[in-house]
């Protein structure tokens, strides 16, 4: 039987090998897009081993490793195959997740005290949490923890768990229909960017820390994500 981890990897993701055939790049060119940071590292390396012997008392191992990507990276490679500035795409995408921040309804919520209470944003401190969205990005996180992996995504993200995390410290003993309410529409917010995470991952990713244990809490299983 198909380990589960596997499964949602294979399920969800490309492998590097199909990602060449698709782009009808060579590998090398994978790489280097990656060393120049016009595309994410893997968001997933599966080292599998295979141990082989034989009644003649010998051994043999062999050793493979798979690096699987999100699906969106296809149009990134279409995007930036032959993009020789890889410090204007950084400068754009920056500057994307901005116009994505400041013109969201719910900004108040991202990046701790980036605004004021008037919604002026202090771009210096913007600036350093862009900063830091961008080095995730290259490392192939958001591949992991969103669905598109894009400037958008970050954003919803990013807003969409400090909603839940400020309903948390503000939701009242007793469970009203307004907090039921109020529940179901952040968990919406939240499914619309946010993968499921692997099996392995999911009980201290932000899923498994914040959304299900609330779920569970306020008696709406049914609306926590399953695997397939």
């Amino acid at each position: 039987m198909q380990d589960i981890n596997i499964k949602y990897i294979e399920d969800n993701y490309l492998e590097a090998e199909a990602i060449i055939k698709i782009t009808k790049i060579t590998s090398d060119k994978l790489k280097q897009l990656i060393e120049d940071k016009l595309i994410p590292e893997p968001s997933y390396v599966v080292n599998s081993e295979i141990n082989i012997s034989s009644s003649l008392n010998d051994h043999f191992k062999v050793v493979n490793s798979k690096k699987y990507f999100p699906k969106s990276i296809v149009k990134l490679i279409e995007k930036n195959v032959e993009n020789t500035n890889p410090e204007k795409f950084k400068s754009e995408f920056k500057e994307k997740l901005l116009s994505n921040l400041t013109n969201h309804n719910h900004k108040k919520f991202a990046y701790g005290n980036t605004f004021d209470e008037n919604g002026k944003i202090d771009l210096i401190k913007a600036d350093k949490a862009l900063e830091e969205e961008w080095d995730y990005f290259c490392k192939g996180i958001y591949g992991i923890c969103t669905l598109q992996s894009n400037e958008e995504a970050i954003i919803e993200k990013e807003i969409a768990i400090k909603r839940i995390l400020d309903f948390i410290e503000n939701k009242d003993s007793a469970i009203s229909k307004e907090e039921i309410n109020h529940l179901k529409e952040l968990n919406d917010a939240f499914n619309k960017y946010t993968s499921h995470f692997a099996p392995y991952q999911r009980e201290l990713s932000s899923r498994g820390k914040y959304l299900d244990k609330l779920l569970k809490e306020f008696s709406l299983e049914e609306l926590i994500k399953k695997y397939n």
